[in-house]
């Protein structure tokens, strides 16, 4: 009979063991949760205004750094005074650690072990305050299943759980608590005054200039006309993109407040891949682009800040954009609003079109070779010369003399000239005002002088879009 029980109790023994342990392990072993069975009343912890507090001393494992007091209310970075830091951010931190309140105290006294599994024995971050003559700690260890922070605070053993809303700013890094826009811009007030706007660094193959376009319209014009290298109207898609990383570059976060030349260099912009130089509202700022780190942010300052920053590079991938993408489509951009004459020359003939005041219609007065032409025949002939578009990047090559050249006169007097040299018998490279580096069609130049024939003919032009 003992013999055939015996099995049965060794299976009896073996299972009261594994109990036990696992009662060891739940009891005295693994954190507990504020969801289980041990779950309790809410800890004050807390009662202090720390409202004076003169110190507030952070460490994590991103940053070790100590808030002082400066006057009531006001807070600056020890070692670095004179940098703006958001105060309201600082006392609303003591605000919350002066009134702290633990969810739950998860044990009384626990032993290394216990420590050690709820994170406290290397704690995440650690914060004191110093506060009329006493001194204040906060230890903040791991986190439970629920998110909530396992802490202790200096001269009580007990371990505690609170809610997320100290550790969310103790365990960053003091750049948080800087208070600095990279650069002014707005781009509702500035677009009018910002000008020029200089475009380089080693990621360019050339350098961009951008001067504002005051003799543009909503219709036709951009805003900028490009000057360096070429003539030419910026591209109102490219003018998009710029005026959208202008706009991020005031609200990019700040990743560095030592601007010395080790710390450029670090950062990859004591060599800068891009850099951008405006002028606003008679203010010249230059702005540096530099290394690209695994996430996607490149660094960047503003020379003579205080700060290096980071933004994200789908932003300024546009300072890397190839020269024909800053380029408008149409070689010409000019509202005919703008213009006081045309002279077209090519195929051994001159047209020259004298553009006058509108009538109560709204019609211009036109003539052509002193010929008076319809006005809106005048229209159809412009469109096509602002249909005319890039077709590819190109050289000039052996040509000398001009194919076609159109001479516009503006109403301030100044005189564009746009030379179209033949390259091929599909392709002349155009050029404006003495430079150029794009090719476009030699049919549409061909119809420049053809249209310009019906215009005095007082035939129909047949435009294609």
């Amino acid at each position: 009979m003992i013999k055939r029980l015996r099995p049965v109790l060794i299976l009896a023994g073996v299972a009261v063991v594994l109990g036990l342990a696992l009662w060891i392990l739940v009891a005295f072993v693994l954190p507990k949760d504020e969801t289980g069975e041990d779950k309790g009343n809410k800890v004050v912890l807390m009662e202090q205004d720390f409202s004076e507090a003169d110190t507030l001393e952070i460490r994590n494992t991103f940053d070790h750094y100590t808030l002082v007091k400066q006057a009531i209310g006001t807070y600056y970075v020890d070692g670095k005074k004179g940098y703006n830091v958001n105060s309201e951010s600082v006392t609303s931190l003591l605000e919350k650690l002066g009134s702290l309140t633990a969810t739950k105290k998860v044990i009384d006294h626990p032993s290394d072990e216990q420590l050690e599994s709820y994170g406290l024995k290397d704690p995440k971050g650690t914060v004191t305050v110093s506060n009329k003559g006493e001194t204040f700690i906060f230890t903040l260890g791991g986190t439970s299943s629920s998110g909530n922070y396992y802490c202790q605070k200096e001269g009580d053993p007990a371990v505690y759980l609170i809610d997320t809303s100290v550790p969310d700013i103790v365990l960053l890094s003091r750049y948080q608590f800087y208070s600095d826009t990279m650069i002014s811009y707005s781009e509702d007030a500035d677009q009018e005054t910002l000008t020029p706007i200089v475009i380089g660094g080693s990621g360019r193959p050339q350098e961009i200039r951008l001067e504002m376009n005051n003799l543009s319209d909503d219709e036709v014009g951009t805003t900028y006309i490009m000057t360096t290298p070429i003539y030419q109207s910026f591209s109102s898609t490219t003018q998009d993109k710029l005026f959208n990383l202008l706009t991020a570059l005031t609200t990019c976060s700040i990743v560095g407040d030592d601007t010395g030349a080790e710390a450029l260099a670090r950062y990859g912009l004591d060599q800068p891949v891009y850099t951008l130089t405006y002028t606003l509202e008679g203010k010249t700022e230059e702005v540096h682009f530099g290394n690209t780190n695994e996430s996607g942010m490149q660094y960047c300052y503003t020379v003579g800040g205080k700060f290096i920053h980071s933004i994200e590079t789908s932003y300024t991938e546009m300072l890397g954009a190839s020269l024909k993408d800053y380029c408008e489509d149409m070689i010409y951009t000019r509202a005919v609003d703008v213009i006081s004459g045309i002279r077209v020359t090519g195929g051994g003939k001159t047209f020259t079109i004298a553009i006058g005041d509108k009538d109560d219609n709204g019609d211009f007065a036109v003539t052509i070779n002193n010929k008076t032409v319809d006005s809106d025949l005048f229209s159809d002939f412009y469109s096509h010369i602002l249909t005319i578009g890039i077709t590819d990047l190109g050289e000039k090559g052996e040509a000398k003399d001009p194919y076609v050249t159109v001479v516009f006169t503006l109403r301030d007097g100044t005189v564009e000239t746009m030379n179209f040299y033949q390259v091929s018998e599909l392709k002349c490279f155009c050029e404006l005002n003495g430079s150029g580096h794009f090719l476009v069609s030699t049919l549409n130049v061909d119809r420049i002088v053809e249209n310009a024939q019906k215009l005095y003919n007082g035939e129909v032009i047949e435009l294609e879009w």
